[in-house]
């Protein structure tokens, strides 16, 4: 392979090269995406043509794609290889890649050889390699909530929130699940793209909690509404690429952490315009409620007959209506948001544009 081909790494691409890999995997019907942590570029020696191409993103291999005239020649099985390679050398032992089922069948194993089946539907699978794997993801789970199943004299529920900040809306919504649950086991999107980092928006999720014996919060890691259950490139065909997305994130909580930790119950606020989290929505009540998992869709709580948002919290303080605030967060938020530790995230929010 080293004597016919070349391998070129790629960690900041040019708006000229972003363009070449975009071409060559609009060719193959995939999707570009931006801000990879690098990207391999695989050369003909013979020709100097581009012939494959595959990109890291965190933890996660994907926009993997060789030239079809190029098939059987072993390109996939090199590009996954050289990928991992590069994973171990910055110190990342547990890989993720997800592909089409077709590919898993056709290759029976070969290309995929060491890799593991996390989940799959009828349009994706998600395979895993390392010494982690979702097995210990669901030990460290019922470590963490060790004694809550044997104890409950009632339903034990569930709710996955990001909470970029915490807001009285989240409040609200615990608050109601709680009521109806012996247990509530509260999952914090622990996938760190938002302005809030992950560390704060779980401390803002505790302390916000705080008042409630029955509820236990756990960072969600690497299984629940991360990059890694949430893939794209591979879907630009799809019109319904949330949808299908959002089947695979399901899917995992409902074959793998809801019967480990004896969930019968999802809550999800109201969301009307979110497309997005409609889509998501739609995804539970196909997968989970089959499963025999109660879905629970909860109103939102308003203000001023506005639905409480963490975006309308991050526009006031853009704007810096510190009032305004106030009335949509609870007092353990706000007393963050005034303090001198957040200072650094105010000023990100002030100079940013994020939706996120």
């Amino acid at each position: 392979m080293s004597l016919t081909y070349l391998d070129e790494y790629y960690e900041r691409l040019t708006p000229r090269q972003k363009q070449v890999f975009q071409t060559f995997l609009e060719k193959q019907n995939l999707e570009y995406e931006e801000d990879m942590d690098v990207t391999l570029k695989v050369i003909d020696n013979a020709t100097g043509e581009m012939v494959g191409t595959g990109s890291i993103d965190g933890k996660v291999l994907k926009c993997i794609a060789i030239d079809p005239t190029r098939r059987g020649e072993g390109l996939s099985a090199h590009i996954l290889s050289q990928l991992i390679k590069e994973q171990y050398k910055r110190g990342n032992s547990h890989i993720f890649v997800f592909t089409n089922p077709m590919n898993i069948e056709e290759t029976a194993g070969n290309v995929f050889a060491g890799f593991r089946v996390v989940s799959k539907t009828d349009d994706i699978v998600l395979l895993e390699m390392g010494s982690y794997s979702i097995g210990d993801y669901l030990d460290d789970l019922k470590f963490q909530t060790r004694g809550i199943e044997e104890t409950s004299k009632g339903p034990i529920g569930s709710i996955v929130v990001n909470c970029n900040p915490f807001t009285l809306g989240h409040q609200f919504l615990i608050e109601t699940a709680a009521t109806e649950c012996s247990f509530l086991i509260v999952f914090v999107v622990a996938e760190d793209r938002s302005l809030f980092p992950i560390d704060v928006r779980y401390q803002l999720v505790k302390a916000g909690t705080e008042h409630l014996d029955n509820v236990i919060v756990l960072k969600g890691g690497d299984y629940i509404i991360s990059p890694a259950t949430f893939p794209r490139y591979f879907m630009k065909e799809y019109d319904d690429i949330a949808l299908r997305q959002a089947r695979l994130d399901v899917t995992i909580f409902g074959e793998h952490i809801a019967p480990a930790l004896g969930i019968m119950r999802r809550y999800v606020g109201e969301e009307p315009f979110d497309l997005v989290t409609n889509s998501y929505n739609q995804a539970m009540k196909e997968i989970l409620i089959p499963k025999g998992i109660q879905l629970k869709i909860i109103p939102r709580k308003v203000l001023n007959d506005v639905p409480i948002s963490a975006s309308k919290v991050r526009a006031f303080i853009r704007e810096d209506k510190m009032k305004e605030v106030m009335d949509l967060v609870p007092p353990t938020t706000y007393n963050f948001l005034i303090s001198k530790e957040a200072k650094p995230i105010i000023n990100k929010i002030v100079n940013s544009f994020s939706r996120h």
